[in-house]
């Protein structure tokens, strides 16, 4: 397979992307890059590397099934301090869709492990929302020496009983009106043709937008509907599927008590995902911690930015947010 090569602007980024294991990340002081990776079994990951900071995160969207723009816009302020990485996932956004066999969650713990490789890091620092911290939570199960910090922020739980009750919680938002109109736009996601997958996904951003608002905070700016068609398509019907269930009755909280990297957990009490389950994920580690922010919700990086990206970057500087607590009673 031809992997498309990025033209490299300074031989300044070269150096910090071959840099030994005394780097937990890419330095770079040059313009965003992108391009892709081939994984380990041939699918090709589109990648883009923004900002220039002294560190460098590695961002996991969630999802599953949507490309990194679901998210990317929303966490811009990122970049003006820390290397940020974006990739999207296999069977989403413009990264290659495989054969539906190839979408357990082995597959998408190798495809962050071949970005680590590609630029060059020994350990990553890695930052996950919603979904995202159970790809996360499998990359540091298989490589625990690859990981050097976790943040999870609006994260599903540990646990598959978490993720049942933050669905459970979604729909109780809805009013019936909201309720109808979330059946059609999901019967239309299973069934419908590319065009009508397509507007479904519209309309579905624009209704969590409307619940949102009602509870009055900002809308996201990102989206999940900026692919191809057909990746749209496809991550709707096949990848948000089947990765899911590739991971069986998962319990997270039995499987990281080795795991040596600490670990941020971000949350607002008014999250869908109940406080306990977040609460699970930061004692999941001998050094996690939990900092819930009152009044927020699912999308702590746009409810409360002041609170947010200070939290980020006590963190990534290996300190802990003053009001981080300690998860064990």
């Amino acid at each position: 397979m031809t992997i498309r090569r990025i033209r490299l602007t300074s031989i300044a980024f070269f150096l910090p992307l071959l840099a030994s294991c005394a780097s937990a990340g890419v330095r770079t002081g040059v313009v965003p890059r992108e391009g892709f990776i081939a994984s380990a079994d041939g699918v090709r990951l589109y990648y883009r590397v923004a900002g220039s900071g002294p560190d460098t995160i590695v961002v996991i969207n969630g999802g599953p099934g949507v490309g990194h723009e679901v998210l990317a816009p929303d966490v811009a302020p990122l970049e003006a301090r820390h290397t940020v990485v974006f990739y999207d996932q296999r069977g989403g956004g413009r990264s290659g869709l495989p054969d539906t066999t190839m979408l357990g969650m082995d597959r998408f713990v190798e495809d962050l492990d071949a970005v680590r490789r590609h630029l060059g890091m020994e350990r990553m620092s890695l930052l996950a929302h919603s979904y995202g911290p159970l790809i996360a939570a499998s990359y540091a199960r298989a490589h625990p020496e690859r990981v050097e910090r976790m943040i999870f922020f609006g994260g599903l739980g540990p646990r598959r009983e978490d993720a049942i009750a933050f669905s459970r919680a979604r729909t109780a938002q809805r009013d019936s009106a909201q309720e109808r109109r979330w059946q059609d736009i999901a019967r239309r996601m299973r069934a419908g043709t590319v065009a009508e997958v397509v507007d479904a996904c519209r309309e579905n951003t624009a209704l969590m937008n409307e619940l949102v608002a009602a509870e009055g905070w900002p809308v996201r700016r990102g989206t999940s509907c900026y692919a191809p068609a057909e990746a749209v398509l496809y991550g709707s019907r096949y990848t948000s599927r089947m990765l899911s269930r590739s991971l069986g009755e998962y319990d997270f909280t039995r499987d990281l008590a080795g795991l040596r990297a600490p670990i941020l957990v971000i949350t607002g009490d008014r999250d869908e995902t109940p406080v306990p389950a977040h609460r699970s994920w930061a004692a999941a580690v001998p050094d996690g911690r939990l900092l819930l922010i009152p009044g927020g919700g699912h999308y702590p990086h746009i409810e409360r930015p002041d609170v947010f990206y200070p939290a980020v970057d006590a963190f990534m500087a290996d300190g802990w947010p003053a009001d981080a607590v300690d998860p064990t009673p």
